[in-house]
């Protein structure tokens, strides 16, 4: 589950960000509804914003009232649907053709790739009102989109003169990001003495994954203005990314210190002492966000409380854990069947489930676990990724409870009538009352791919999802594996996906392509498995087949201690009670990225050899559990 993200914030030196207004408070109409929800959206909490332009649109016609429109236009911009922008936006210049509502729509077209028409729309926000340096920063922005740097470059010092003494919160509306990193590497050579420009270019290379040169561009900024805290957080964060766990601690607590009451900044520090194992520290910082009413409502709050989750999951106290982790929904896009209610998880004497995955694959995998004890209380439709849908044919059903009362829902298909309650797979355990994992038996059985011959079959996964920003700390880059290939008398077999598959560590065979099943019927034919924490663990282990986890200091909490099994592990650190097929290599420490996985790799290289000599008595897949 990758939402225990941190909070990145585009560097500014006006210090903590507002708190958000009670959204319980009576709604205004018009130009106050907008102005209200405009504070609401900037704190973060863009439920409340959108609540309140609802009230007042019902309280007022849609068609005289411009800026209303126009705030929901921001609302859907927040929500990352500049096409609904576009249309709102649209009505309100109709309306009203003021600078900002120009500014909004040439942002949102850019944001569709609506390049030219967002230039004219901006210029038209110039033209209106040419002393709003926003608008000449967001000129600029599509300018340098366009490659026209030179007039580009003109309207950042019209910008500059119009606002000397910081552009940053001028510049805060990035577009593409790649768009924008070209953009910032311009404001760069413009002001090259700001710290602002350096932090703001620093954010823009890591929305790029660019997490080394983020690293320079932000410890410039920090050089150039020491006291900025937002500088600090998201130095840290890049830090943290890298994998330098304890220079990340030490850069969040310098933010902390020049912002105690930012609760971005807080949530951020808490989530690198829980990474580096300090979990009281970490569980009263996550707890004092929440005890704040207000910050406890605001993204923060659901951030502090999700982390939170996680913390106490981790720690084995699983119905508080489960409750936390429900914080989620206010963090993830919006899911199907937003208008159906939440399921409770008590009996539905009619009517269905929609039971529905919410992030990856694995996650969804994990989970499915519940779906029989699920099915004992609801009929379900079960809404997962397409590349799921046969694998999940394989499914045991000894009772007939999934071939009558579970629907896989085919892809794009409309949700069937008779669903009268929602539910995430991940909130099962939860919303069943379960505080413990369910007992253990292989819940998915593809028939395996033929034998291509008689040497033991090890599957290889070396690294997760490349856009998942914090992807480099859980996945091995490839060359260090390269030892692995000096155990004698192995047939290794790529179960890699994505970018990584084209640079393997050693000489592999390529697994077939394909959906899950697929992948399945390959891992059915190997005798082990090793990877990083990915999909293909959960694969492997809801098959039931030998895997070998290479896992992180402070990884996930699934994977956390007290979900270990109590049995002496015949290879690995420990044995999971999700998986017992299933063995940890951890890092014991955090160490430098350059060398935290040169002791787990060298555990598995010994594991290995012993595994491949007693390989000859028996098959070890019987073995391994």
């Amino acid at each position: 589950m990758a939402l225990r993200a941190p909070v990145w914030a585009m560097a500014r030196r006006d210090g903590n960000r507002g708190q958000g207004m009670d959204k319980r408070q009576a709604a205004p109409d018009g130009p106050d509804s907008a102005a209200r929800a405009m504070a609401l959206l900037e704190a973060g909490d863009r439920d409340g914003a959108l609540a309140l332009l609802h009230a007042a649109l019902s309280a007022r016609p849609a068609c005289r009232d411009a800026d209303v429109l126009h705030g929901m236009a921001c609302v859907a911009r927040a929500a990352g649907r500049p096409d609904l922008a576009i249309g709102l936006a649209g009505k309100a210049v109709a309306l009203l053709p003021a600078a900002h509502f120009h500014i909004t729509l040439g942002c949102a077209l850019r944001e569709q790739g609506h390049v030219e028409e967002a230039r004219a729309a901006l210029a038209v926000a110039v033209l209106r009102e040419p002393r709003d340096a926003r608008a000449h920063a967001a000129l600029a922005g599509a300018l340098g989109e366009l490659g026209r740097w030179a007039e580009a470059e003109a309207s950042l010092r019209a910008a500059r003169a119009l606002c000397p003494g910081d552009m940053a919160p001028l510049l805060a509306d990035r577009g593409q990001p790649a768009g924008a990193e070209a953009l910032y590497r311009q404001i760069v050579r413009l002001l090259p003495d700001d710290g602002a420009a350096w932090a703001n270019h620093g954010a823009a290379l890591f929305a790029l994954n660019r997490h080394e040169d983020a690293r320079v561009a932000l410890e410039h900024a920090a050089a150039l203005a020491p006291g900025v805290a937002e500088t600090q957080n998201n130095l840290g964060l890049v830090l943290m990314a890298l994998g330098h766990l304890p220079q990340a601690r030490t850069a969040l607590e310098r933010a902390r210190i020049l912002a105690p009451g930012d609760a971005r900044i807080a949530v951020n520090a808490a989530t690198i002492l829980d990474e580096l194992a300090e979990g009281d520290a970490a569980e009263a910082l996550y707890r004092a966000v929440l005890r704040d009413p207000i910050l406890a409502r605001e993204a923060e709050g659901a951030r502090a409380q999700f982390n939170l989750g996680t913390l106490l999951l981790a720690r084995g106290a699983y119905a508080e854990g489960w409750r936390h982790l429900e914080a989620r929904s206010r963090l993830l896009p919006p899911m199907r069947g937003q208008g159906v209610a939440e399921w409770d998880g008590a009996s539905l004497p009619r009517g269905r489930v929609l039971l529905y995955a919410e992030q990856g694959l694995g996650d969804a995998i994990q989970f499915l676990r519940y779906l029989p004890d699920c099915l004992r209380r609801a009929s379900v439709v079960l809404d997962v990724p397409h590349s799921l849908h046969r694998l999940l044919q394989t499914m045991p059903d000894p009772d007939g409870q999934i071939a009558t009362r579970c629907t896989v829902l085919p892809p794009g298909d409309p949700l069937p009538d008779d669903v009268v309650a929602r539910c995430g797979l991940i909130s099962l355990p939860h919303r069943l009352g379960m505080t413990d994992i369910p007992p253990f038996a292989p819940y998915l059985l593809p028939a395996p791919a033929p034998d291509l011959g008689e040497r033991p079959r090890v599957g290889l996964c070396w690294a997760g999802n490349p856009s998942f920003r914090f992807d480099r700390r859980r996945s091995i880059p490839a060359h260090r594996l390269a030892p692995l290939a000096d155990v004698p008398g192995l047939f290794f077999v790529s179960l890699q996906y994505g970018p990584a598959a084209a640079a393997p560590p050693f000489a592999l065979e390529r697994s077939a392509e394909g959906d899950m099943l697929d992948t399945a019927r390959i891992v059915a034919g190997l005798d082990l498995v090793i990877t990083v924490d990915t999909a293909i663990a959960h694969l492997a282990g809801a098959m039931g087949r030998p895997v070998w986890l290479l896992n992180r200091f402070g990884g996930d909490w699934r994977w956390s201690a007290t979900f270990d099994r109590a049995e002496p592990p015949r290879w690995g650190d420990r044995g999971s009670r999700w998986y017992p097929s299933l063995e940890q290599f951890r890092q014991h420490q955090p160490d430098d990225p350059d060398t935290a996985w040169a002791a787990p790799i060298e555990a598995v290289h010994a594991a290995l050899l012993r595994w491949r000599v007693g390989f000859a008595t028996g098959p070890l897949a019987d073995k391994s559990a």
